[in-house]
């Protein structure tokens, strides 16, 4: 059975006071997910102060394709993990949009991620013009094939986010069955890329406009095995309210 996995982005959002409340809720708590908050880079080490007393994880929002060098403003995945981090976003469709990264250049950070022994979580989804053109099938196609290509997994782990730009941050969100119908394509296309094996143990996470109220059919769903939480996760109440979800589906 797939272990569930919760993830936190927190994006360009927080400070001490969130990273003290957050950690707060979650000391004494025990999940049966893996959970992990994704917080700005500047946080990382405050925030590995108070893990020492709970069960969270810290992921990164993003990894550097380079290993070292004249690079200004990157961070490596050496350095995420000397600074305690367990996995990194790959791919968030605000970084292909903002700031123009390309399936190549996932592949390389999945790639250095996994070398690094970084658990890589690859974002792949489309926006509205592309669902309303029918596309979807397409463009997770081609983001899959392009940001996975000679990737090994014989020596690391994967995960894949499937979030659907149309729902980020819009307060719409994919119905559980189409979560689940999505969710399974991934994973047939998982199995054209690896093998059957290596795709029913890689887990697919759903990510857009993710909150307590619809986290809970979102994973009964055969396929989602896991949620990518935003906006939400700034509340710390709220966010322990989906990881709880989470775990008792699996208790």
């Amino acid at each position: 059975m797939r272990k569930p996995i919760v993830i936190a982005n927190w994006k360009l959002n927080g400070g001490l006071d969130l990273i003290c409340t957050s950690v707060a809720s979650f000391i004494g708590k025990h999940f049966s997910a893996q959970i992990a908050i994704c917080p700005p880079y500047l946080y990382m080490r405050d925030m590995m102060t108070f893990l020492q007393y709970s069960e969270l994880q810290i992921g990164s929002q993003n990894v550097s394709r380079y290993e070292s060098g004249a690079y200004t403003g990157e961070t490596s995945a050496q350095m995420l993990k000397q600074a305690g981090c367990s996995l990194c976003l790959i791919g968030h469709s605000e970084r292909r949009a903002m700031f123009a990264e390309n399936n190549e250049g996932c592949r390389i950070k999945v790639r250095t991620a996994i070398n690094h022994g970084l658990l890589p979580v690859l974002c792949v989804g489309e926006n509205q013009e592309e669902r309303e053109a029918g596309t979807t099938q397409q463009v997770l196609h081609k983001q899959m094939y392009e940001g996975l290509s000679g990737v090994d997994l014989s020596i690391g782990d994967l995960c894949v986010a499937y979030e659907p730009v149309w729902a980020i941050g819009t307060g719409l969100a994919a119905t559980p069955q189409i979560a689940q119908d999505i969710h399974q394509y991934i994973r047939s296309e998982l199995a054209k890329i690896f093998d059957q094996k290596t795709a029913d143990r890689i887990r697919i996470l759903y990510g857009g406009s993710v909150n307590k109220n619809n986290a809970n059919e979102l994973l009964k769903q055969k396929d989602v095995d896991g949620l990518l939480v935003g906006g939400a996760s700034l509340d710390p109440g709220h966010f322990l309210a989906i990881c709880e979800r989470a775990s008792e589906l699996t208790a």
